[in-house]
């Protein structure tokens, strides 16, 4: 009995990241694109490359994980590594970036900064506080874990706060950031209250380091707010200014019924107090 339930249950493990027809292709394009952003730094042709296809965080190096099948963020910090001496990672997706975390989790080369919902239940449970890399890795990783309903100004506070004192200590050659827009309020899964705009400065801070860096999507479930988000974002990093309004086009009713750039906040409690955080 115990023999064929050890099998049922290796045999669906997985059941978030389901065989389909075209895997290999999908895998290839979102993978090579993610190394061929770092290549482009590599090359020195520009100062930032953006992957929104990308930022796959949860596969692990022996089974995908998470709607992730291979990491290419793992495979794009490599290609950097055979340039610059220190990569510093930043995930601002809902969920922990385990997959890459683990990957340079005995790495002094990679500093891993995750910010994410932590709580019993929320994919993927890991991501403590406590958390911060072993051996030659030791405290080179920072998690920091958030709860329901972070807003804005507490956000951005907390992420200027800690990324600018690694960026300070560490002295970073190149950045990775994970874009995950399942951060923003009234995605489909994250818990969090950030509007794109607060999403948008972490990317602007980054930006106006002047460091090389590559920008990565990720997670993101309320489809039209990850395309505000991204388009934003993309215009942002291209020195680019956008009309709020949206033009017309085929897919203009998806936006309905503000057909603007902006969406709404959502009135959920913000469950971090300035003691906590």
């Amino acid at each position: 009995i115990f023999g064929e339930i050890e099998n049922f249950l290796f045999k669906n493990y997985n059941l978030d990241c389901p065989v389909f027809k075209g895997i290999l292709e999908y895998c290839q394009i979102y993978t090579s694109a993610s190394i061929s952003s770092a290549y482009d730094l590599l090359k020195n042709e520009t100062g930032c490359t953006i992957n929104w296809s990308g930022g796959y965080h949860h596969a692990k190096k022996k089974k995908p994980s998470g709607f992730c099948y291979i990491n290419d963020i793992v495979l794009c910090i490599l290609e950097l590594l055979k340039k610059f001496q220190k990569i510093l990672y930043i995930d601002i997706d809902v969920h922990h970036g385990d997959g890459v975390e683990e990957a340079f989790y005995l790495s002094k080369r990679v500093f891993c900064i995750s910010f994410h919902s932590f709580k019993k239940f929320f994919f993927p449970e890991t991501g403590n506080i406590l958390d911060n890399g072993l051996g030659l890795g030791k405290n080179y990783s920072i998690n920091v874990p958030l709860k329901d309903g972070i807003k804005d100004e507490s956000f951005y506070e907390i992420f200027y706060v800690i990324v600018a004192k690694v960026i300070e200590t560490f002295k970073p050659e190149s950045i990775v950031l994970q874009g995950g827009a399942d951060s923003l309020a009234g995605d489909k899964l994250g818990n969090f209250n950030i509007s794109y705009t607060c999403h948008a400065k972490c990317i602007r801070f980054i930006k106006d380091l002047g460091i090389p860096f590559v920008v990565l999507g990720g997670g993101g479930y309320k489809k039209k707010n990850v395309a505000k988000c991204w388009t934003n974002e993309t215009s942002l990093l291209c020195d680019k200014e956008l009309n709020v309004k949206l033009p017309y086009n085929k897919y203009y009713y998806i936006f309905s019924p503000t057909f603007k750039l902006d969406f709404p906040i959502s009135g959920m409690i913000d469950k971090n107090s300035k003691n906590y955080l």
